[in-house]
């Protein structure tokens, strides 16, 4: 298997999955660490500054494991590599755009079923904007489909591609041999 093949969309998604799990845990315990300081110390809670933790977390997360190897803990488990267009590993600041880019497209995909919650029954633009969401969404895997190297939209703001890494036939021949 050659190191140039694009990572096909499912085994992205795949990825994606197992890497927002661990990044809803991450998440979990961040927001129970900042709760038992704030009630410990008597500080304020804040939105803002909640969500700034999550994003920097998040950007964090992604950032380092691209930036050391190009493979989050998903992107191991489906033997795929992020890195950048001309072969060369990632460094923070296209890390950093391809993080944000990112959780663009999740958020979109994400905002339909969010607006059908009870708490945003009310909101009077709710259908246009799950419709806006979905087109972005569905116009996302329509590029990715037709691209060649299986690029999304971040990875051609950020000029980067996922590609699938060769089997280590090493191990299953040792496991073989044993």
């Amino acid at each position: 298997m050659s190191l140039n093949l694009p990572a096909p969309i499912w085994r992205r998604i795949a990825a994606s999955v197992y890497d927002a799990l661990l990044l809803l845990a991450l998440w979990m315990v961040a927001a129970l660490i900042d709760t038992v300081v704030r009630d410990a110390l008597g500080l304020p809670r804040t939105r803002l500054a909640f969500q700034v933790m999550l994003f920097l977390l998040g950007m964090g997360f992604f950032g380092w494991f691209w930036t050391h190897g190009g493979q989050t803990l998903g992107m191991r488990v489906w033997r795929l590599r992020v890195r950048r267009v001309d072969g060369a590993d990632l460094r923070w600041p296209i890390a950093c755009l391809r993080y944000g880019l990112m959780l663009v497209t999740w958020f979109a995909l994400l905002l339909p079923g969010l607006l059908r919650m009870p708490s945003a029954a009310g909101y009077a633009h709710a259908s246009t904007l799950s419709a806006i969401c979905l087109a972005w969404v569905l116009c996302a895997l329509l590029m990715m489909a037709l691209d060649p190297r299986r690029r999304a939209p971040c990875d051609w703001v950020a000029r980067t591609e996922v590609i699938v890494e060769p089997r280590d036939d090493s191990a299953s021949r040792a496991a073989e041999a044993g």
